[in-house]
């Protein structure tokens, strides 16, 4: 009976230290991985007239993206800047050229990285990365056209939402180059394998942040809108990580990121933005829209957070010129698993 009773407890041993030890590989297999797109806005990060006490915009972008703790960068507007930032940060990377738009920076090893063949890599690069645990995720970095129809017109009251709408087919047209493109369908074969990350600057909206709910709340200039790039997305398979983490549109959750430039800054041809003289100070307080995103798709990766940065740590009070952009960056945060 005691030799029983000593092989009954040994056996509860081994059972609790087998459990255990799954447990350990379940939290192991689980990599928390932060993604963050951001448009540095380049001609700025090179002028020296932007530096502002003693630390130029550059010094800036590489500050902002240290604080933020994130793994993988996706960035346009480099022009210029891929070696410093990722020399800075230790990162590898993956650009065109030397002066090219595009970058993807990362922690991590880049098992892979190229253009796809056929389109520009003015507008659409990639890049497979080597997680910790054995994980991979594979990223495409893009940029959707600004010509045609600006989305400065999203404030025009003039300009119905249908013809806004329209106005934005030059881009749909434009995304359907990487949707349709055999590299790109082939990663999506594969997304429960490898996540798929594509994020950029998109240059539109998303018909998710304009909808009835918002006119009701009056946000969003009331616009109700139908946007064929978001929707697209969406048909594709992948989840916008910003609003999936916040998706009840409030003023706080609005989450645009264009632009920065406070009312109390007009452009200038060949001078950039310069302060207006009757308020040279200004807070952040004219955004216009959320059209930088961070998309994912796979049954292996979900949002856990999301946010906008807007300000450099020097002043939090208002963004530009102390931020250093146009544009406010995105990070979001995923599990992989």
């Amino acid at each position: 009976m005691k030799n029983l009773y000593v092989l009954l407890i040994g056996v509860l041993l081994l059972a609790s230290c087998a459990s255990n030890s799954n447990n350990e590989d379940a939290e192991q297999s689980v990599t928390e991985l932060k993604v963050m797109t951001w448009n540095i806005w380049g001609k700025l990060n090179l002028e020296p007239k932007y530096s502002i006490n003693g630390k130029t915009a550059r010094k800036r972008v590489i500050e902002i993206i240290k604080e933020s703790k994130a793994d993988i960068i996706t960035m346009t507007e480099t022009y210029g800047s891929a070696k410093d930032i990722a020399e800075a940060l230790g990162f590898h990377y993956y650009t065109p050229a030397a002066d090219a738009n595009l970058t993807i920076f990362s922690r991590y090893p880049l098992a892979s990285s190229g253009n796809l063949e056929n389109i520009s890599s003015f507008s659409f690069i990639q890049a497979l990365v080597n997680l910790p645990n054995n994980k991979q995720v594979k990223v495409f970095n893009i940029w959707l056209t600004s010509g045609g129809r600006h989305i400065v017109a999203i404030k025009d009251e003039k300009l119905s939402d249908e013809d806004f709408n329209k106005g934005d087919e030059n881009r749909h047209k434009h995304l359907h180059e990487l949707l349709n493109h055999n590299d790109f369908k082939n990663s999506m074969l594969a997304k429960n394998e490898v996540p798929v990350i594509v994020a950029g600057d998109f240059n539109c909206v998303s018909h998710l942040d304009y909808t009835t709910d918002t006119k009701k709340k009056g946000l969003n200039y009331s616009r109700v809108l139908d946007c064929q790039t978001s929707k697209a997305m969406a048909k594709a398979g992948f989840t916008d990580s910003y609003r999936y983490m916040h998706p009840d549109v409030t003023e706080k959750t609005l989450g645009h990121t264009w632009t920065t430039v406070g009312l109390g800054y007009t452009y200038k041809s060949g001078e950039g933005f310069v302060p207006v003289e009757k308020n040279p100070r200004p807070q952040y307080q004219d955004p216009y829209a959320r059209i930088d995103f961070i998309y994912c798709a796979g049954n292996g990766i979900k949002p856990v957070d999301s946010r906008t940065i807007l300000h450099h740590s020097s002043n939090q009070e208002r963004s530009f010129p102390e931020f250093p952009s146009d544009h406010g960056a995105v990070i979001s945060t995923f599990s992989i698993h």
